[in-house]
């Protein structure tokens, strides 16, 4: 037996009226305080980490998303600017006049063609170097929606007739 205690659980008068199963069970924080009490600051730290650690997976969703949504709105812009690019470069093959510098407008935006001798043949242009370069979207550093491409091609012209385009020369310039 604990000293002070009459063997039926309960104090003596010298340690006060509390039991022993009391005095066992009794919070350090004081009388009055259970243990209950002192265990809600533990569950307010658990749920701020918590929330925390929402807030982080959360922020990552979003960048995320947010960066795929870029990625696609800049693969849109390259693919209309590639199109651009090679319906400027098949205008002015089919074109009944073939100047040495095109400008078309095609779909609103500006495609440049520009055709470079490479080969004379007894004072004929034989050879061409055929480039054609577009621009989309604004323009403005970082837009995702800026493409700038181009693509060349050779072309040779028989007799005195039209440039036309070699077969298996074309090439996409970055």
């Amino acid at each position: 037996m604990i000293r002070g205690d009459q063997g039926d659980g309960r104090a003596s008068d010298r340690g006060g009226s509390m039991t022993l199963r009391q005095k066992l069970h009794a919070s350090p924080d004081g009388p009055g305080v259970s243990r209950q009490e002192t265990s809600g600051g533990f569950a307010l730290l658990m749920v701020l980490v918590v929330l925390g650690a929402l807030y982080v997976g959360a922020t990552g969703l979003f960048l995320a998303a947010r960066a795929e949504l870029w990625i696609g709105i800049s693969h849109v812009a390259s693919s209309q600017a590639f199109y651009l690019t090679e319906a400027g470069l098949a205008t002015w093959l089919a074109g009944p006049v073939q100047p040495a510098r095109a400008e078309y407008t095609i779909g609103g935006h500006m495609v440049a063609v520009h055709a470079t001798p490479l080969l004379r043949v007894d004072s004929i242009q034989v050879l061409y170097r055929i480039e054609a370069w577009t621009a989309v979207g604004s323009g403005r550093p970082g837009d995702p929606a800026a493409a700038r491409r181009g693509a060349s091609l050779l072309g040779v012209r028989v007799r005195d007739e039209f440039v036309r385009a070699v077969p298996g020369s074309w090439r996409e310039v970055l």
